[in-house]
């Protein structure tokens, strides 16, 4: 599923990364608010995971790119501040806000076709 479909299906709205949502196609997501969570166990080797979380600061950047991440959804309505905006365009991920809660958008994409992602388990 192309990126602007993902923004329209939860009303989303586009922060950074415009000129990419009709490149990115997404496949799998990962919704966590540990960040560390997302390192230690998504598997994003195609490059077509989206990571659904509740964080807004500079960490969901870091750790998208880490892992190859193309695009963050930042869910309830929480205001991303402008330098993690900035970072994000910078390293050209899309970053998303949404109203809706991480269950919610979890839920969406699921009935979509959106699976979760592989996870790597110790």
């Amino acid at each position: 599923m192309k990126a602007r479909e993902i923004v329209e299906l939860i009303n989303g709205k586009v922060l950074a990364g415009e000129n990419l949502l009709d490149e990115v196609d997404i496949k799998k997501a990962f919704a966590a608010d540990l960040m560390s969570d997302v390192l230690a166990m998504v598997t994003s080797n195609e490059k077509d995971v989206v990571l659904i979380t509740g964080i807004t600061n500079s960490q969901i950047v870091r750790t998208a790119e880490i892992l190859d991440i193309p695009m963050i959804i930042v869910c309830r309505g929480k205001v991303v501040p402008k330098e993690v905006v900035e970072l994000s365009k910078e390293k050209g991920i899309i970053l998303i806000s949404t109203d809706k809660i991480v269950f919610e958008v979890s839920g969406i994409l699921y009935n979509k076709g959106i699976i979760p992602t592989s996870i790597n388990v110790s």
